[in-house]
């Protein structure tokens, strides 16, 4: 056992230490080359594939700068809606007071005003979708 270890280690050590001999190497360049072409993707879906990656990062960042531009130039204040008429005076409650000054019944009565006044605001919005649908179709009716 020790003999075919010592063995081995001699053999390796042997191979370590000699030098590659390398005979046509301009034929294994050709065949490694050749290989290489053999196995290379085709290059009209790549050019695609830049570009299409090209293309959306131009419309994301397009899209980023939008929504900063809408951002800044028009602020909404957290006391009026997005059509700019003012919410119910529940929810100004909520920000002149400090939260942290409030018990918890406090804070419970103002946020249920607040989302009962939501709540009314919405069926609200839904009865004049349905009347704006409802005189639509009589205006348009056969």
């Amino acid at each position: 056992m020790e003999d075919k270890d010592m063995k081995y280690k001699q053999v390796l050590d042997k191979l370590k230490k000699t030098e590659p001999v390398l005979n046509g190497s301009e034929e294994l360049t050709d065949r490694i080359m050749q290989k290489v072409e053999q196995t290379a993707p085709c290059t009209g879906r790549i050019r695609v594939m830049r570009i299409s990656g090209i293309l959306s990062g131009v419309a994301a960042s397009a899209l980023i700068c939008l929504l900063a531009y809408e951002t800044l130039k028009y602020p909404v204040s957290p006391v009026e809606n997005l059509s700019g008429t003012k919410l119910a005076a529940t929810t100004e409650s909520i920000y002149s007071h400090n939260l942290g000054e409030l018990n918890n019944k406090e804070k419970a009565e103002i946020f249920k005003d607040i989302l009962k006044s939501r709540e009314e605001q919405r069926i609200r919005k839904e009865q004049l979708s349905v009347s704006v649908m409802v005189s639509y179709r009589a205006t348009n009716s056969f």
